[in-house]
């Protein structure tokens, strides 16, 4: 579809940004018992945690607040629809969104680096999918109807991995083990030198039609191959691609095919959901009883 990512799973920067708040959310919420604790020193100067705290104050807490304030928002909304997320929802989008950063040991690890305790992170990625069925549960048929029409040149949705060799018997061979039942993503892991997937076991996602051509027109060749006849669970390849004077050799493995409107409304909804998130949360706003009386502390 036109307007359709190569992945329709939250992104890497959606989740960065998540962390970011999460990070200073804690921050806020954890070190105030402790402001006297001393957490760094500059030639015998000591800095405390309440330097600190009045620091991230002056420069995020409005932000932080306004975070909060859509969090609270969310709940009571999603309490009044009675919509709710179990823990297998929850373990699934954490599925999808390890899936495209490496696997879960990388993304806990990516979740450690920033300071943040990964049930805190589960906490705040429960509110993400609140909000998701929210926006979902506010769209028309008509509305989902009419995004499908005009994006139906770009069906079906593939769901692939790649691998990508670069000699033909490297590929061969790669196929030949493939087909004595060999695992793809470990063979992805470790012999694919696809840019896209290297560092997700050769897992790429959801792609439309064009999406290749689109930003990479040299590989439209590969794109031709992929969408010329794919079936779920199929491999094909290997598929030469001339690149700089060299030949690539990919194979793709199909992990869903999505062609009519029942198959890919869900995806279309999601879609529709990340494009929403700040009109809907706007809208929750404006609808609310809001009252603000912090001040910053500027002294």
């Amino acid at each position: 579809m036109s307007n359709l990512p190569k992945k329709v799973f939250y992104f890497t920067l959606i989740i960065s940004i998540l962390l970011f708040l999460i990070g200073f959310s804690i921050l806020f919420s954890g070190c105030s018992s402790n402001e006297n604790k001393v957490i760094a020193e500059v030639e015998n100067e000591k800095i405390t945690q309440a330097d600190l705290n009045k620091e991230l104050n002056q420069q995020y807490g409005r932000e932080v607040l306004q975070t909060l304030i859509d969090q609270k928002l969310i709940q009571l909304e999603a309490k009044k629809k009675n919509i709710t997320v179990n823990e297998n929802e929850l373990n699934q989008e954490i599925e999808k969104i390890s899936l495209n950063l490496g696997g879960l040991d990388k993304f806990k690890e990516q979740i450690k680096s920033k300071g943040i305790d990964f049930e805190e992170y589960k906490n705040k990625l429960k509110l993400d999918i609140l909000l998701r069925k929210l926006i979902i549960s506010s769209l028309s048929e008509d509305e989902i109807k009419v995004f499908y029409e005009n994006n139906k040149e770009s069906l079906p949705l593939v769901e692939v991995s790649f691998i990508m060799a670069p000699d033909k018997n490297l590929a061969d061979s790669i196929i030949k083990n493939l087909k004595n039942g060999g695992d793809f993503s470990k063979l992805a892991e470790t012999y694919s030198q696809d840019p896209i997937s290297r560092d997700s076991k050769g897992y790429v996602g959801f792609l439309a039609r064009y999406d290749i051509s689109r930003n990479s027109p040299t590989f439209k060749a590969l794109e031709d191959q992929i969408f010329k006849n794919p079936k779920k669970g199929e491999i094909i390849g290997p598929i030469e691609i001339k690149y700089n004077n060299q030949s690539l050799y990919y194979i793709v493995k199909y992990h869903n095919v999505l062609k009519t409107y029942e198959e890919v409304k869900p995806k279309i909804q999601e879609l529709l959901a990340q494009q929403k998130v700040q009109e809907y949360i706007q809208r929750l706003r404006k609808n609310a009883n809001i009252k603000i009386t912090y001040e910053k502390n500027d002294k």
